[in-house]
């Protein structure tokens, strides 16, 4: 008998700049903005996605203010959004709730996930972006048929049966997560227990280089000041022609660096004066993004920065519990339109995993998202030299694909 059901979901986003690769990313004609409004529903997605952002990153920041930190939300905002679509009345609304989704009809959400996806591979030129998810479950199961079409019509999804009690099936989803993220992630399935039936995996690549890449030859040791008083000594990078946004107040001080042709960029947000990273933390949100943005000026101030390469994983139970999701993680959990015969289903956990590494050319990073199911019963130049929040963005839809926070480069 079926004790238990095992649903992981990966949404992974790769960036990445190898010499070795620039080949695949010139085009001889313009690399001009593809670009279009973003309709109602997909400025609502993307509104909703940018909020929980912030929200789940204050929470995990709060949990371990010394630690670095790195998290796609919209890699966990997908995971749970395809893990949406198999749940039902109080528990669908508490995913709902916690991500921050509008009120919106199931189609209107999906759909906007879909036309997302669509807009962010086309916008640059120089930019590799991709998404692919699949669906991987047990032949001794059946999933529901509508579970099954909503996924494969907005977010794509290939549906695949398998013998999980056979170790090739173990080897089968792991080279689909393998091929789908560039070799960046290798494995997320160390093993299928007897009681595994289904996995969703999620996985979004990408890959570009900076608008102004920095000059390696100008790449030396230098200190950057850590929030207890000392200092370390890191490789910085330095960037002598090019052109940034750069906002200061007394709160924060912040740069956008932009990749390719300026639609997706880095924001650095560093503490002003005496402030450290957490100070800041409530000030984050979407308003103050956006106004930022906004107020900044471009400059052509010789920029420093150090290269650093950071891996993150943190199992999200708490954080999710605590933005109201409670009830996805209990016996009371209602997931009756996912799997045909079984209703009494619960999450079981989410797990996050994280890369990023920053170099000269640009940025590499990837996330995994899993979700478990189962039955219950200023000087001359610039300098980044502290401590400060990150987040990658695209521009004309807004959309944060990645935000953390560097503590100490490593």
């Amino acid at each position: 008998m079926i004790k238990s059901i095992f649903l992981s979901g990966i949404a992974l986003v790769a960036m990445s700049v190898f010499s070795g690769c620039k080949k695949e990313m010139v085009d001889e004609g313009p690399n001009t903005p593809n670009i279009r409004p973003l309709t109602v529903q997909e400025q609502k997605t993307v509104s909703s996605s940018n909020d929980f952002a912030f929200r789940s990153f204050a929470e995990l920041s709060r949990e371990a203010q010394e630690d670095n930190i790195f998290i796609s939300p919209l890699s966990i905002s997908m995971a749970l959004t395809m893990t949406y679509n198999g749940a039902d009345v109080e528990t669908k609304e508490a995913i709902r709730q916690a991500l921050g989704l509008e009120l919106s009809s199931d189609e209107e959400i999906n759909k906007s996930f879909k036309d997302l996806a669509v807009l962010l591979q086309g916008i640059d030129k120089k930019v590799i972006f991709t998404s692919a998810n699949s669906l991987w479950h047990s032949n001794m199961v059946r999933l529901q048929g509508p579970f099954v079409q909503t996924n494969k019509t907005y977010f794509d999804a290939t549906v695949q049966g398998l013998d999980f009690a056979s170790p090739a099936a173990v080897d089968q989803i792991n080279n689909w997560v393998k091929n789908k993220t560039n070799d960046k992630i290798d494995k997320i399935i160390e093993e299928i227990r007897r009681d595994q039936v289904l996995f969703l995996i999620n996985a979004i690549y990408f890959k570009g280089t900076w608008t102004y890449p920095f000059d390696k030859s100008l790449t030396k040791p230098g200190q950057f000041q850590l929030e207890n008083g000392s200092s370390i000594t890191h490789d910085f990078m330095s960037m002598k022609k090019g052109e940034y946004l750069h906002y200061r107040d007394n709160s924060v001080d912040m740069i956008d660096l932009p990749y390719g042709n300026e639609q997706y960029s880095m924001t650095i947000v560093m503490p002003s004066g005496d402030n450290k990273v957490q100070d800041i933390i409530p000030l984050l949100n979407p308003t103050s993004l956006n106004t930022w943005l906004a107020q900044g000026q471009k400059i052509g101030k010789e920029l420093q920065m150090p290269k650093f390469k950071m891996e993150y994983e943190k199992q999200l139970n708490a954080m999710l519990i605590k933005l109201g999701m409670g009830v996805a993680f209990t016996g009371g959990a209602n997931f009756s339109r996912m799997i045909e015969g079984h209703s009494n289903l619960a999450i079981s956990e989410v797990k996050h995993k994280t890369f990023v590494e920053v170099n000269e050319e640009g940025t590499e990073a990837a996330a995994v998202t899993s979700v478990g199911i189962e039955l219950t019963s200023m000087p001359s130049a610039y300098r980044v030299d502290r401590p400060f929040v990150f987040m990658i963005r695209e521009k004309s839809s807004g959309a944060i694909l990645f935000i953390g926070k560097l503590m100490q480069p490593k």
